[in-house]
């Protein structure tokens, strides 16, 4: 497989997403990781881990987030911030939470179904980057 660590990516940024445009973002992410060469069954399953980040920043994160594709030619990175104050887990689960929990299956669900997902908080926002590369 060719390394497309030393080129420059396509980046697509995204309109602020609030609750109204996620199923916009849907449609970006499968496009994109279709462009990349991704199968499809790869595609629908980044498109959920995607669709759970934009979910929990929109609920989470005052409302709206800004959401950036980077594509090489065979990887696909999406940027998921938002500026919101509410608290938001930033350590990645190792396992699924019990079941009579509520809430707190997205980032154990997106991590599963990333090759790479990375948390990071810094000057009030809050950044997870998802990865997913073609065989």
């Amino acid at each position: 497989m060719r390394d497309d660590s030393d080129t420059a990516p396509v980046l697509v940024a995204l309109p602020p997403v609030t609750v109204a445009g996620v199923a916009e973002v849907r449609r970006r992410v499968s496009e994109a990781a279709r462009k990349v060469g991704l199968s499809p069954e790869r595609v629908a399953s980044f498109t959920v881990a995607v669709n759970e980040i934009v979910i929990n920043a929109v609920e989470h994160g005052g409302g709206t987030a800004v959401v950036t594709l980077m594509m090489w030619a065979r990887r696909l990175v999406v940027e998921v911030v938002d500026h919101g104050t509410a608290p938001w887990q930033f350590t990645v689960p190792a396992a699924p939470p019990p079941p009579d929990q509520v809430h707190g299956r997205g980032l154990w669900l997106a991590k599963q179904l990333s090759d790479e997902l990375t948390v990071d908080a810094r000057d009030g926002d809050r950044l997870v980057r998802l990865t997913a590369k073609a065989a």
